[in-house]
């Protein structure tokens, strides 16, 4: 299983991006892709912060199962490529994606470190109604939200980003698409409570250890 993330894929995240110096200056009409490796969070357990002397944030967005094996896939065939939606948090090492950026260093050890992917209950895209509905999505951090999001807000749609992995490398069934995260992004601590919504269903809880 791959799990594969998206870069910038919203514009107020490019421009928060910008003002707190992790953006990485690519400006192109493709998306920005990046691997997560085996960075998966077992379900029903919560996140331990790190030993790695590093800022983890989190970033909230929608996740996409891949449901069949599938390459070179044009766009207008994407939506047979997947069923069912969650809400995941690509938890991110600030500082050190930060300094990579600016030494002009690949910055996948900020994003690959153990239990630095967590999903959600998926839904499926029958009960979401989507794509006749986008999607809205928030995250609260202790009761508070910090980010809300919509896919219709989405530089580059589910379907776009599919066709454009696929190009690349061949899409299997179970890989998951995280589709990159609004504005909003910010630290964690060790005692906060995470909770993940599509519209008003709560599909993630996690505790920080």
């Amino acid at each position: 299983m791959k799990i594969i993330g998206v870069g910038y894929n919203y514009r107020p995240h490019r421009e928060e991006a910008s003002e707190r110096g992790f953006l990485s200056g690519h400006e192109g009409d493709e998306p920005i892709f990046f691997h997560k490796g085996d960075a998966l969070l077992r379900p029903n357990t919560p996140f331990f912060l790190p030993d790695m002397g590093s800022t983890i944030e989190y970033e909230a967005e929608l996740v996409v199962q891949i449901s069949r094996v599938g390459k070179q896939i044009a766009e207008r065939f994407a939506h047979r490529y997947y069923n069912y939606i969650t809400l995941g948090i690509d938890f991110t090492a600030r500082d050190i994606q930060r300094r990579a950026i600016a030494q002009g260093h690949p910055w996948l050890m900020a994003k690959v470190f153990d239990g630095s992917a967590a999903v959600g209950s998926w839904l499926s895209k029958e009960e979401l109604s989507y794509p006749e509905q986008p999607i809205p999505f928030r995250l609260d951090v202790d009761g508070v939200t910090r980010q809300q999001g919509n896919s219709c807000e989405m530089i580059h749609s589910i379907d776009k980003l599919i066709a454009s992995v696929s190009r690349y490398q061949t899409l299997r069934m179970g890989d998951l698409i995280f589709t990159g995260t609004p504005s909003g992004v910010g630290p964690i601590q060790i005692g906060q409570f995470l909770e993940g919504y599509i519209g008003e269903r709560r599909v993630l809880q996690l505790s920080i250890k």
